[in-house]
């Protein structure tokens, strides 16, 4: 069992890891009322009611069969004000994994093949405002981007914000470089790139590395009508 961890980018298999657990405030979306032991730690919020979400709330765990529709209706509720989301899908759905990241889930866990143990490491990720993925979910969400044509959209993004530096560490991070292979292609330090995150996150209006690779590709989680 192992977890290969590319900074903000977590792949999780079958790992199983012992994790401090923080003070945080999290809602454990279940409408069958079902929760995984592995939470425990963490004290979860647990409710049926996605009107029960709070903007500051740390994180969302929408656990259930399958997760993008909470994470639309969330979004339809919040906006950009939704928390950092992880779907702890129960059986995979390529469709589910597209959708719930269009509507800005954060991390997405496929339980058939990543083990609700690693719940709780993934929680504490996603909170941080980090993406944690199963391996099914990174491919499926990498033949989607493959897949779909890169047009121009109607509104210009603001993109002229950035620096010509900040536009290379995009560029280079929607392309799939961890945040050490910026640093070393960029010659910079692993702390001076991830405060370029930060201010290209500000820059761009988003709270989150996948919401900024959305955005970067043209493809803007939409409320729901």
């Amino acid at each position: 069992m192992e977890t290969v961890e590319h900074d903000q980018v977590c792949l999780v298999s079958a790992a199983e890891e012992t994790v401090a657990a923080p003070s945080l405030s999290i809602a454990l979306v279940s409408h069958d009322g079902a929760q995984p032991p592995s939470l425990t730690p963490l004290r979860p919020r647990v409710t049926g009611n996605l009107s029960a979400v709070r903007a500051t709330d740390d994180v969302v765990v929408c656990y259930s069969e399958h997760g993008a529709d909470d994470v639309k209706r969330l979004y339809g509720l919040l906006g950009r004000d939704m928390p950092a989301v992880l779907v702890a899908a129960r059986g995979f759905d390529e469709r589910d994994v597209i959708s719930a990241f269009d509507h800005g889930a954060t991390s997405y866990l496929v339980l058939s093949q990543t083990p609700e143990v690693c719940l709780l490491g993934a929680a504490i990720t996603t909170a941080r405002g980090e993406s944690c993925l199963s391996p099914i979910a990174a491919t499926t969400l990498l033949r989607h981007v493959a897949r779909s044509p890169l047009t121009t959209p109607p509104d210009p993004l603001p993109h002229h914000n950035l620096t010509p530096r900040e536009r290379q560490i995009m560029e280079l991070l929607v392309t799939g470089h961890t945040i050490m292979e910026i640093a070393e292609h960029l010659t910079l330090t692993g702390k001076t790139v991830r405060n370029n995150l930060s201010t290209i996150y500000a820059k761009l209006q988003v709270r989150r590395q996948s919401e900024a690779i959305l955005l970067w590709l043209g493809r803007q989680p939409q409320p729901t009508t």
